[in-house]
């Protein structure tokens, strides 16, 4: 079993361009996590045959291959040490590969890991707060009536809910305060300051600011002839970012000049003072602005275009998550429900859920349709589920856009969901797993229908990838089929006892004339070899596969009556560690003659210098008589045993 692992491990290592290519590399529950030197050095078709292997794909920086959990680790374990790198943590790796980002990848990132840790804090409050509506519906349990009136004694308790509930959105400023000037680099204390200076209670507070501009309401402070705002940023997200981020340049650059023995009381000081003069006089007015826009253009999308916004979103969402642009939504959707007490809710949830969803039921449409192909069934079965509990990335880089129909019909399915939970105005009251268990983040009146788009779209792109593949599955001109589509009907011949069929097509020689001194000798058996004209091998006979070869280029096969066989494509191929050959079947399974085992890519082999001549050989002691040499098409009669 640790043989697999480091065979992996090798197999991995020769795919990505080898140990000269490699910058450093991680790993976290599922993904082996490699930053680098040359991308283009990857040779995908060669990784995507790996056994372990179930997917790959490449963002912010990192060259990620989806081997599973329990297995990430071991493999890891081996490849570490083959390629003579040290062990990295995922934070020093994400460090190596933000190297690699573009500006807009850097400011992604930033967004996704300033929300990252505090994101528990915003769920555990949504569902609090979810708490607290259940008990506070009207009519949801006892007709006419909120479980707090049916039964007063539980009043103060859900008062209790309520107040825990409401604080982490309340003092949001502080929380991405800390979080942020930790990402920037400043102290993350001054940071949680300069966010409670944001929301301080003798500011006006920020809900009312909208109404109090109308109302000609708004309090001045008259500093230098500057007239500055005294509103508080309640609700926001952008004003404390960037607030942070002015607090660590300024820090950074007391730290250089401050002599030491100052350093502990004049920085701290100037910082706070100068970050939070800047953030009153220019950016929090500037980035409340940016902000609303922001949350208007959300809210304009699913309030405004209804159903067409729906569907917009749904769709588009997955073609971000393939960037890795979805991490900016983040900060919309924190907002959103900053001001959850205005909004009702966020209406996103439910769509990206739907999409989810959706890109799950297109891998499980694929596993349904992989029946020949074990390796492909099995991704796709747990990639499948995987995706409809929140997690995607294994469905949508490891199956979807893979074959690409399953992509598609995808996005037909997760448009359709969406577009119904936008229509039926399903509202999350809190961030959380964007799957069917979803619904534990949803408003209690919105949870049935919640649940009704998460099935629509699961049914949409269900049967929108069963179609598209039934479509793309025919026979292009060029007689090749698609992959991973309608798998080609068998040949289907009466077999007779003793009796072997040419499991590949071509010209039929001796076995003692193949280019090779160990099957010439008849050290393995005896039999022919087969010059081939076409890449595809099918069974034999009647019986049962007794050992695929790990390296995918020989097959072992035993007969409903006893007949054992080996079947060898090309000589030396061994040496290609399966690259440039497809099983479409493993050790164990039964087999009726004709059935497919094995594509392989004849022009690839050959322009690697390998000769394709498919040795069919009986071992001994049996007797071997050949039938038929020349020109032999898939399962004529070419051998008999006795």
């Amino acid at each position: 079993m640790e043989e697999k692992y480091g065979k992996a491990a090798r197999e991995i290592l020769s795919c990505v361009g080898g140990e000269g290519n490699i910058v450093s590399a991680a790993h976290c529950a599922t993904r082996l996590r490699l930053v680098l030197k040359d991308d283009s050095k990857v040779d995908l078709n060669a990784l995507e045959n790996i056994e372990l292997v179930k997917g790959n794909f490449n963002n912010g920086g990192q060259f990620q291959i989806i081997l599973g959990t329990g297995i990430v680790n071991k493999v890891y374990g081996e490849f570490i040490a083959i390629a003579h790198i040290t062990e990295m943590t995922k934070e020093e790796l994400k460090q190596q590969a933000a190297k690699k980002m573009n500006p807009v990848q850097k400011l992604l990132k930033t967004l996704a890991d300033v929300f990252v840790p505090i994101l528990p804090a915003l769920v555990a409050s949504g569902l609090l707060m979810g708490i607290n509506n259940i008990l506070t519906a009207q009519g949801m349990f006892v007709p006419g009536k909120s479980l707090v009136e049916a039964f007063p004694a539980i009043k103060d308790i859900a008062e209790m809910v309520n107040l825990f509930s409401n604080a982490g959105f309340t003092f949001l400023p502080v929380l991405i305060g800390f979080s942020a000037a930790k990402i920037f680099g400043a102290t993350p204390i001054l940071g949680a300051v300069i966010g409670a200076i944001m929301i301080h209670p003798d500011l006006m507070n920020g809900y009312g600011y909208g109404q109090a501009l109308l109302d000609g309401t708004v309090p001045y402070w008259h500093m230098f002839g500057f007239s500055v705002a005294k509103v508080g940023y309640q609700g926001t997200v952008l004003p404390v970012i960037a607030s942070a981020f002015c607090l660590a340049v300024i820090e950074k650059r007391l730290r250089k000049v401050v002599p030491a023995m100052l350093d502990n009381i004049v920085t701290p000081l100037l910082s706070v003072l100068l970050a939070g003069a800047l953030t009153f006089l220019f950016i929090g007015p500037v980035m409340r602005g940016v902000g609303d826009m922001m949350t208007n253009g959300v809210m304009w999308l699913f309030f405004d275009l209804g159903a067409l916004g729906g569907l917009i979103y749904g769709v588009t969402y997955p073609l971000l998550v393939i960037t890795g642009m979805h991490h900016s939504l983040v900060t919309a959707e924190t907002q959103i429900l900053a001001n959850i007490g205005t909004l009702g809710g966020s209406p996103t949830f439910a769509v990206v859920a739907a999409a989810n969803c959706a890109q799950g039921a297109a891998a499980l449409a694929v596993m349904c349709r992989s029946k020949n192909d074990p390796k492909m069934r099995s991704m796709a079965s747990a990639s499948g589920i995987s995706s409809m509990l929140g997690i995607t990335e294994p469905a949508i880089f490891g199956v979807n856009l893979k074959l690409r129909y399953p992509f598609y019909g995808a996005l037909i399915g997760g448009g359709i969901g969406a577009a119904y939970a936008t229509i039926m105005h399903v509202l999350s009251v809190s961030q959380g797993p964007c799957g069917v268990i979803g619904v534990i983040c949803i408003r209690p009146d919105c949870m049935v229908q919640f649940m009704v788009s998460m099935v629509i779209a699961i049914i949409s792109a269900f049967g929108a990838t069963m179609f598209l593949g039934k479509v793309v599955g025919q026979k292009e001109k060029t007689g090749k089929a698609a992959p991973g589509t309608e798998e080609k009907p068998a040949l289907r011949i009466e077999t007779e006892p003793g009796c072997i069929y040419a499991p590949v097509e071509g010209k039929a020689i001796p076995h003692t004339e193949i280019q090779d001194a160990t099957f010439a000798a008849g050290v393995v058996g005896e039999g022919v070899g087969i010059i081939p004209v076409k890449g595809e091998v099918v069974a034999p006979f009647d019986g049962q596969i007794s050992m695929f070869f790990d390296t995918k280029h020989a097959i072992g096969l035993v007969s409903d009556d006893g007949v054992e066989i080996l079947i060898h494509v090309g000589v030396n191929t061994v040496e290609l560690q399966g690259k440039h050959f497809t099983p479409l079947k493993q050790s164990g399974d039964k087999v009726k003659a004709g059935d497919r085992l094995l594509e392989f890519d004849m022009d690839a082999i050959k322009a690697a210098g390998y000769d394709l001549t498919t040795a069919v050989l009986v071992p001994a002691p049996n007797h071997v008589e050949v039938v038929k040499t020349g020109e032999v098409k898939q399962l004529d009669k070419i051998l008999t045993t006795s």
